[in-house]
């Protein structure tokens, strides 16, 4: 799998902000790591802390754990879609709606956090087992076009990274104030 190096080509907006996470670095360390520093992250931090919103309208670190199962979810299927049957379409998924109607105010912050790992893994063992022309196999995506494997794993690098930055914060928040 090749590094990113610019996103000045790209048009989705989405797209490239979270690409910009990723630009030279190694996306597939950053996607294979992202459990074990999730793990760290959360230790020390109570279920009250875990539910607690930084602010009114933002997620806890709980709705975001969730979001990042959730999105190992979906991106996986599409992966897999674009590996079994290249050219196919993919459907986008609202976030917010997910958040919602999924019931992220419920879910149990660590039991999320292990289906997470265990999702990734099991990506990554795929993964691993690509041969360079299979990384360039895609689906085209409803609102973003063409994704081939290897951009999908860059999203999900530069994903994990917004992510991260962001529970790294309410973490800080949190801390300061107990």
């Amino acid at each position: 799998m090749k590094k990113l190096t610019r996103v000045s080509h790209i048009k989705n907006p989405y797209s490239k902000r979270i690409l910009s996470n990723v630009i030279g670095q190694d996306s597939l360390k950053i996607y294979s790591t992202t459990p074990r520093k999730l793990r760290k992250m959360l230790v020390g931090l109570s279920e009250r802390h875990l539910r607690t919103r930084p602010a009114k309208g933002r997620w806890s670190i709980s709705y975001l754990v969730s979001h990042l199962c959730d999105a190992e979810w979906a991106t996986g299927f599409r992966i897999r879609m674009a590996i079994a049957q290249p050219g196919r379409p993919f459907q986008a998924y609202d976030q917010d709606l997910w958040a919602e109607n999924l019931h992220y105010d419920k879910a149990g912050c660590k039991q999320k956090l292990e289906l997470f790992a265990a999702l990734r893994t099991s990506h990554l063992v795929l993964l691993k087992t690509l041969k360079p022309r299979e990384w360039q196999r895609y689906g085209i995506h409803e609102e973003r076009g063409k994704e081939s494997v290897e951009r999908m794993v860059h999203l999900l690098a530069g994903h994990d990274i917004n992510h991260l930055m962001q529970i790294r914060e309410i973490r800080a928040q949190l801390l300061r104030m107990a």
